[in-house]
């Protein structure tokens, strides 16, 4: 993720305490790029489970972002209906 998008994605995710955000540099580590089909920077992956649910890359729009995530958070961390 480049240096300008890093601080406003961290803000984004304030938002959504259960979600850790690690970052990689592609160049240094090329091999977990490989790894994760990353071939263009920046690129914002969400993995929920091991599984990729978000993959934005180059032009990433923040208030699309937002809602992306907001819909998955939701669905991942509502109460569950167990014991009632």
């Amino acid at each position: 993720m480049c240096h300008g998008l890093r601080p406003q994605v961290q803000k984004l995710l304030t938002k959504y305490p259960d979600i850790q955000l690690a970052t990689i540099n592609a160049q240094e580590v090329p091999a977990v790029a490989g790894s994760f089909s990353v071939f263009t920077a920046p690129v914002l992956l969400l993995y929920v489970e091991g599984k990729e649910y978000i993959r934005e890359a180059r032009i990433v729009h923040l208030d699309l972002l937002d809602e992306k995530i907001r819909k998955i958070y939701d669905l991942v961390t509502e109460p569950s209906s167990e014991g009632e």
